[in-house]
């Protein structure tokens, strides 16, 4: 096993229901105790969630706690926040996961096992696990495992899967939620993926932008981009990895899920699928008896949405 320092950032701005389930799957996985630090990227983060990110770091102290706080911009406080982690531990191996990534049981292990077969590769960039609610994530888990989901795709959507980051995947919900929902149960996903990947078949190399919510990458990497992430996080990111022919990594092995792109959360939020989520991995701690239903959540957002949507329907906003 490699000796370098093994750093999980975890990025949250305000969402502080999808950073519940993150750390709770994140624990449900045991991911904590596969990292000499865990930190905390706090981009402009609002009071309440403060208050849960510290007392939840208190109630584990095993755990090796760190905090680094951003301005709240995007996409400038997402890169500085990784930039300060990276300046505080450096000569390490960097995960990173935003608030809304939920992972499996074995997802740390394999991701850290990813990262030692590639390492010592000079045109390593990021690693990578498939992810559904990711263009690049669902085009190879469609096209190159999931024929019979492939069909339904096209049939209920009217075209091909594709890799385009601002494609259908991106800018239409629906797609989202069926995608998420076709491998909402993370345990038998993976299981399933484990007996559709053939010897030779686990790691994927390619070099094009995809969404970077849940990755890996070191130090010898932020080095050869010249010491630092670049200020406009993804775009220009992978934009460098593209001009620099570097080698990015899919684990094909591994699913994890992601809730949403910003363009998808109001409709979503709409949906039960967080809730969902949570009742397929972690019923105990559900409150089914309560007046609502573990689905209260739901109608909180709904109630949230209302004033707006009035707005719009009144054409007293753009």
């Amino acid at each position: 096993m490699n000796a370098k320092r093994k750093v999980l950032m975890i990025l949250t701005h305000d969402r502080l229901d999808c950073l519940r389930l993150c750390l709770d799957m994140l624990e449900r996985a045991d991911a904590f105790s596969k990292f000499d630090r865990v930190v905390l990227l706090l981009n402009g983060v609002p009071p309440r969630l403060r208050r849960y990110v510290e007392a939840y770091m208190a109630a584990r102290p095993r755990v090796g706690w760190d905090v680094v706080e951003a301005d709240g911009t995007r996409p400038a406080g997402l890169s500085h926040a990784q930039n300060e982690c990276v300046r505080r531990y450096p000569d390490s191996v960097y995960v990173k996961i935003d608030e809304d990534v939920f992972v499996p049981r074995g997802w740390a292990e394999r991701m850290l096992e990813t990262y030692e077969r590639f390492s010592a590769r000079g045109d390593l960039a990021l690693i990578t696990p498939l992810i559904p609610n990711n263009a690049y994530g669902l085009h190879r888990l469609l096209t190159a495992f999931h024929p019979a989901l492939k069909s339904e795709y096209v049939e209920k959507f009217g075209a091909e899967p594709t890799t385009e980051i601002h494609g259908a995947l991106w800018g239409n919900p629906k797609i989202s939620e069926w995608a998420t929902r076709a491998f909402l149960d993370l345990d038998r996903a993976n299981q399933m993926q484990a007996e559709r990947v053939e010897p030779g078949q686990r790691w994927h190399e390619f070099c094009m932008r995809f969404s970077i919510g849940c990755i890996c990458y070191d130090y010898e990497h932020v080095r050869r981009m010249g010491g630092a992430l670049p200020p406009h996080d993804e775009p220009e990111w992978c934009a460098w990895i593209e001009a620099q022919r570097q080698t990015c990594v899919v684990d094909q092995s591994v699913l994890v899920h992601h809730y949403s792109f910003f363009v998808q959360q109001e409709w979503l939020d709409r949906t039960s699928l967080l809730e969902d989520i949570r009742a397929v991995h972690l019923p105990a701690t559900l409150r089914p008896t309560s007046i609502l239903g573990y689905r209260g959540p739901r109608w909180a957002r709904l109630a949230k949405q209302i004033p707006g949507i009035s707005k719009r329907r009144l054409g007293w906003s753009p």
